[in-house]
């Protein structure tokens, strides 16, 4: 026998015994058993050189491209990355109040032609956007009483060269001039590898977005699990972590510092904060939340703005740009402040369980588009004055032979009377379905 034959034989014998350790440490590891490191040789307060930047956190979801009589959209996080780069270089006017609970105006006001549009799923406030990504405008005229102007959309018109801010909940638009490099804007957006798809220009029946022309095609996804160390989230949560001490007399997980707990469901591997913002708040959500998001790192992935209700806002993991649904608090951080009335105790709910390393797959997954997802839910008893949003996100399903690998189903999530559901869940729950 060749040498060069030995060497290719040993080779595959070799390739064959790491592909079997492989399977095993995937599939039958005792590792992978539900379990939380409670070892105290890691429980070292650890500073994060790897804090979450408010661009990260706060990037628009979805960019809208008019152009030539056609409408086109992304979730491509590098192309709206790209585009808030060179909207960072333009020069603003001075932004004012164009219109205001004129819905006939409003309307008007915010048809465009061609240019470009980034849209957030649920309000923001302008301050939070425009220190975010380094803005130099100037919003002192809409500013009133400390009290910032929310919205939801950001429209750049080129044929006008203005800029507009745009809350559809009470049919308002901030409107200044800009003066920015449209040919730098057109060569990111004909940029190659960027995945877009055609929308409709008729109005929805959610003002707010845009209805999906064709049938939408999305990979599934596969994920290797991960359970992150406690320390990663007291290290995050608590004002002083270096002082905090564990409860060893409960047979939950259980930590706490002078007006601060965290417990951890051993069950669920539910992570509860709670405690009180820091004397030194801003006193508005978006800031308040911010600094446990981003002294979180990439520990629990791609975690970004997704939604808010009143005192409560929810951040979310994004794959592809599309958000990660789940039970139990998996792939999201739900931060409350206070109640209704205010004040300034803080609840976080997140879970141990995260998603990091993919497992490349081919398989795709075809979605209806819009208006065909609506009018099945309104066929079933679904009353259109109720539904909010439909977004595309990725279900996170938990795989029975293993619970080292979770896979990412794409499916059409609805808003629906303040609450997500995907869509096959709010079918079963509509008072036309054969399961009520």
């Amino acid at each position: 026998m060749k040498i060069s034959e030995k060497v290719v034989r040993i080779g595959l014998i070799l390739m064959i015994a790491l592909s079997i350790y492989f399977s095993y440490a995937i599939w039958l590891s005792p590792a992978g058993k539900t379990s939380i490191n409670v070892d105290e040789t890691s429980s070292q307060v650890v500073e994060s050189q790897n804090y979450r930047k408010a661009s990260e956190v706060f990037l628009p979801l979805h960019l809208t491209w008019i152009n030539a009589g056609s409408l086109k959209e992304t979730n491509s996080e590098n192309l709206i990355t790209r585009l808030q780069t060179v909207v960072e270089g333009a020069r603003f006017g001075r932004l004012s109040e164009v219109v205001s609970g004129n819905l006939e105006k409003f309307n008007q006001t915010k048809t465009i032609d061609e240019g470009v549009e980034l849209t957030y799923n649920a309000p923001l406030l302008l301050s939070e956007y425009k220190d975010a990504f380094h803005l130099n405008f100037d919003i002192s005229a809409i500013t009133k009483e400390d009290d910032t102007p929310y919205f939801n959309r950001i429209q750049f018109d080129e044929k006008k060269d203005k800029v507009r801010f745009i809350n559809y909940s009470d049919h308002t638009i901030y409107e200044a001039s800009i003066s920015i490099d449209w040919s730098d804007l057109e060569k990111e957006l004909k940029a190659t590898g960027i995945k877009w798809t055609e929308m409709n220009a008729e109005p929805s029946i959610m003002p707010t977005q845009y209805d999906t022309k064709n049938p939408v095609k999305l990979k599934k996804y596969s994920y290797i699990l991960s359970q992150q160390p406690y320390t990663v989230f007291r290290n995050a949560f608590f004002q002083k972590p270096d002082e905090v001490k564990n409860n060893d007399e409960s047979s939950e997980l259980i930590f706490y510092d002078r007006n601060e707990t965290m417990s951890i469901h051993s069950d669920t591997q539910v992570v509860d904060f709670r405690g009180e913002t820091p004397e030194e708040a801003s006193g508005d959500i978006f800031s308040e939340s911010f600094p446990y998001i981003s002294k979180l790192g990439s520990s629990l992935g791609n975690m970004r703005y997704f939604d808010r209700k009143e005192n409560k806002i929810d951040y979310r993991i994004f794959v592809e740009g599309f958000p990660v649904f789940s039970s139990d608090s998996k792939g999201q951080v739900g931060i409350e402040i206070g109640d209704d009335s205010g004040g300034s105790e803080v609840n976080i709910q997140t879970s141990l369980n995260t998603i990091q390393v993919p497992i490349p797959s081919d398989e795709e997954v075809e979605l209806p588009n819009t208006e065909n997802v609506i009018q099945n839910l309104v066929d079933k008893g679904a009353d259109k004055g109720k539904i909010q949003s439909i977004i595309v996100g990725y279900t996170w399903q938990n795989i029975k032979e293993t619970n080292r690998v979770v896979d990412l189903l794409p499916e059409w999530y609805v808003k629906y009377q303040e609450q997500w559901y995907s869509v096959s869940e709010l079918l079963v729950r509509l008072p036309g379905s054969e399961a009520k």
